[in-house]
């Protein structure tokens, strides 16, 4: 009985023995395993940390960055940037009017061709103190010029004094064609385009002759005069009075036809050896209002663009 008592404590101390070892070696696989899950998701997320710090780093520095760059952009290239955020504008709105735009494109190219191109007319006073009542023919010459340039045709104005070139050449009045003629010959030599050359003067008849009424619209009178004495006499003649009439046909009333002047006690020249497109025209009298005399350079400037589209 004591044998068997002995040999069954002996084996339940080997088994209980058995079972610690077990489960130390349970502990230890669930102890290391345990241990080494912690490290990985540590390092998991150390690594994701990093990356999303770098990540984050990364976007405030180009977010910095570009903001840098927009700002020392405005900064130092305003009409640079201007320009850039206008042509993109440009390029969005281009195919949305596309269509809409074919007929403006072609009225812009005309304009910008007309405002890139000389002048072919000329426009000048010899006789610059002429005065109307509270106008003078200096400013008829210069709205003319300006009605001109809202045409097809550029012109440019004289504005140089004829006064002061006769004072600075000791020259009397009358000579003051002696004047207009060396203006007129320095801009046909610096721009061999002019074509056609216009000097508007005033009347001394009183106002009955030199106004109109028209359509319950009053004009001062138009008078067109041509020097006999040159070598392109002929050919001016026509030309003037296809002028005339062109004229006639917009306003009726408003010609008092083609004066031809020549021989003793008249110039008849009046620049008009220089080319036959010379015209002297005599708008109104010294009576007529500024209103009267713009009425009618309103006409003769439709007139001059006709008769261009007639010759050019």
């Amino acid at each position: 009985m004591v044998g068997d008592t002995m040999k069954e404590f002996k084996s339940r101390k080997i088994i209980r023995k058995r079972k610690s070892k077990f489960k130390v070696i349970i502990f230890t696989f669930f102890f290391f395993f345990s241990y080494i899950f912690i490290l990985k998701y540590l390092k998991d997320n150390q690594l994701k940390n990093k990356i999303l710090n770098e990540d984050v780093n990364y976007i405030k520095f180009n977010v910095a960055r570009e903001s840098e760059e927009v700002l020392d952009n405005i900064i130092n290239n305003p009409v640079s940037l201007l320009n850039d955020n206008i042509k993109k504008v440009g390029n969005v709105t281009k195919s949305d009017n596309k269509k809409s735009n074919n007929s403006d494109v072609k009225t812009n190219n005309v304009s910008s061709s007309v405002l890139d191109s000389p002048p072919i007319i000329y426009v000048y006073n010899t006789h610059q103190t002429e005065g109307y009542n509270g106008y003078d023919v200096y400013s008829a010459a210069n709205y003319l010029t300006s009605k001109l340039n809202n045409s097809e045709y550029k012109a440019s104005l004289e504005e140089k004094s004829m006064k002061v070139f006769l004072e600075n050449n000791n020259l009397k009045y009358y000579k003051s064609y002696t004047a207009s003629k060396t203006y007129l010959n320095e801009e046909m030599m610096q721009n061999p385009n002019l074509k056609y050359f216009f000097d508007i003067h005033r009347d001394s008849a009183g106002k009955s002759i030199t106004t109109t009424s028209y359509q319950n619209k009053s004009y001062a009178k138009i008078l067109f005069v041509v020097g006999t004495d040159n070598p392109n006499y002929e050919k001016n003649k026509v030309n003037t009075e296809r002028l005339n009439n062109i004229v006639k046909e917009i306003v009726p009333t408003i010609s008092r036809n083609v004066a031809y002047h020549g021989g003793k006690g008249y110039n008849g020249v009046y620049n008009q050896d220089l080319s036959e497109n010379v015209f002297l025209v005599e708008v109104g009298g010294k009576d007529n209002t500024k209103e009267e005399v713009e009425n009618t350079i309103e006409v003769l400037n439709n007139a001059i663009i006709k008769y261009i589209r007639k010759t050019i």
